[in-house]
Formats: structure tokens, sequence, C-alpha cells
């Protein structure tokens, strides 16, 4: 019997779908290759005079489109399946041709399309679009999933610390929540500990976060969680989706403060585990910092491992 042959192409996105790609290669009816869209470098000369020609004349920064990577995407051949996360990176003419290298072309949006626009306009090239944001999935039928429960590995130590949260570098407004629930905690004198990769604001931190100026990926962000209690996530105010920190809080059976009302619609959801809190009048109570957490049933969280994702994504067994 033949392998399914199957391309992902993707951000490296802090190293989450490295977990994606490795889950793919352990089965074996399946012959995986991953592009990262990632600009390594101008390998020739010429290179680097096109993208000076495109910039001037077009006002395309080829880098950016990552045009230098499309010889090295088409070298893998005809597929069965491609599935592409964030493809609002790529032009509409290198779509196109993807489409025409497989029978079936997919796409992940894990992020939500009504803050990029691009995400309307490229919905036409794929044959399913699956999209962890429930407004978006109403209002252009995209196929509904979630996030992914990529790692189970429990510590079941005394905590380090009470608190734990890192965050990127693109949201001003979530850095702010930070700050504030922050000093909210230490008034409480809890323990804790905030990173953000966002060197700009280093100065209004005030202390509560540490602000780092390298990105730390998720398999280093994930052994700082193991050494704390609760996880902290904060929703994007234009997105219903839930994050990933929500996935890694189950999988790590951390307890889980979120912004986001959207969990208390899911299975999981027990409010011993999860508490949800308003970024505008923060309050913490002591029970939930001091009870146990919850064990959630098996049943449950299969729904929502890596796994039944692959299964489910790709058609799969």
């Amino acid at each position: 019997m033949s392998k399914k042959k199957i391309l992902v192409i993707s951000p490296r996105a802090f190293g989450y779908v490295e977990y994606l790609y490795q889950e793919l290669k352990r089965r074996e009816n399946v012959e995986v290759n991953i592009a990262y869209l990632e600009f390594t470098g101008f390998k020739n000369p010429y290179e680097k005079v096109q993208n000076v020609l495109s910039k001037a004349f077009l006002g395309v920064n080829l880098k950016k489109a990552y045009y230098f990577m499309q010889d090295d995407i088409r070298a893998y051949g005809k597929q069965d399946e491609i599935l592409i996360i964030r493809p609002d990176l790529l032009t509409n003419k290198f779509l196109k041709e993807l489409k025409t290298m497989t029978t079936r072309l997919v796409a992940y949006y894990w992020d939500s399309a009504q803050r990029l626009t691009r995400k309307q306009d490229i919905i036409p090239f794929f044959d399913k679009i699956f999209s962890f944001d429930k407004i978006d999935v109403k209002k252009y039928g995209f196929d509904f999933i979630t996030n992914y429960i990529f790692e189970t590995d429990v510590l079941d130590e005394n905590p380090k610390y009470l608190f734990f949260n890192i965050s990127g570098n693109d949201d001003d407004y979530r850095f702010k929540q930070l700050v504030d629930l922050g000093s909210y905690i230490k008034s409480k004198d809890w323990s804790f500990k905030f990173i953000s990769v966002h060197p700009k604001l280093e100065n209004i931190s005030g202390g509560t976060v540490e602000v780092v100026d390298k990105v730390i990926y998720v398999n280093q962000a994930i052994e700082l969680a193991k050494k704390a209690k609760i996880i902290v996530e904060f929703q994007r105010k234009d997105q219903t989706g839930l994050t990933f920190r929500v996935f890694e809080a189950l999988g790590l059976q951390k307890k889980l403060i979120t912004t986001n009302r959207d969990v208390m619609d899911f299975d999981f959801y027990n409010p011993q585990n999860i508490l949800v809190i308003d970024e505008n009048n923060i309050e913490i109570p002591e029970d939930f910092v001091n009870s146990p957490y919850v064990e959630v049933q098996e049943e449950i969280l299969e729904q929502y491992r890596l796994k039944n994702w692959v299964n489910t994504v790709f058609n799969l067994k």
C-alpha cells in the first residue's frame, strides 16, 4: 500500500508546528515533508538584484513573499495533500500553483480572519479551511477545530511559582494586561514569572514583567510552565478562538487564568481549574489559587490531543 504524501507549509511559529510534523512522521502510512516559511539569505547575487528591482518597480519585497523558497517547495513534487498555516503570507500566483501540485489543498487559520483581510481574500484557493475561531467558522463556512494538546509530561513536584505567562512581541494591549495582572499578584504576595519578548516596552513593565529580546521557543516555554501551578492567558481583542496556552494547561494539568469567556463553553471547563477574569476589574479568589487541580477525564482530553487533530485534518485513521 502506497503512503499518503503530505507537505506542510508553515512559519516555525515558535516550534508549535514541529510537534505536528513529528506526529505525522510517526505514521507508517504517511510520507511527510515540511517547508518552513523563513528567509535564510540570498543564494546568489542575482536573487539580491531581483529583490531590489521588485521593491523599486513593483513595491513587493520578495523576501517577505517567500519568493526565493518557491523552487524548494516545487522540488517536493506532487502531493496527496498540502496543508498551509498562514497562507496569507504567500502570493495568489503561488497559491494557484500549489493547487496544481495536490489533490487536496488545505489551510489552517489559527488567527482570526477578522484581523487579516487577506485571509478572507484567498478563501477560494482552498478545498477546505479549518479554523479555531467560531465566528469565522459561522461567517465563512470554515470547518471548526481547536488548537491541540501537544505536551503531556506532567511534573508532580511543588511548583516554583504560582503564576506563569510568556508572550510575544506583537501586542501592546496584552502587554499592559500582563503588567496590570502582575501588579495585582504582587499586592497579594503571590509568586509569579511573566516573560515578554517586547524589548521596546521594557521601561514600562514596572518590574512585573521580565522583558527579553530573544525568541523563546515553545519547548523552552513548556519547561518553565511545568514549574508553575497556574498558566495565564490573555485573549486578543479581535478573536474568540482558544490559544495554545489553554491546551498547554490541559496537557500539563495546570490551572488556567484567562480573559477568554469562550472557554466556558467547552466540555473540559471546570471552574476549579479555569478562572475567567475581567482585565478591567481583576479578582482572583484565594480558593482558586490554593485548591488542587481536578483531573479532566481522558475521553474528553482525547478529542483535543494532537493525534486526533492530525486524524481529522488529514483524513487519517
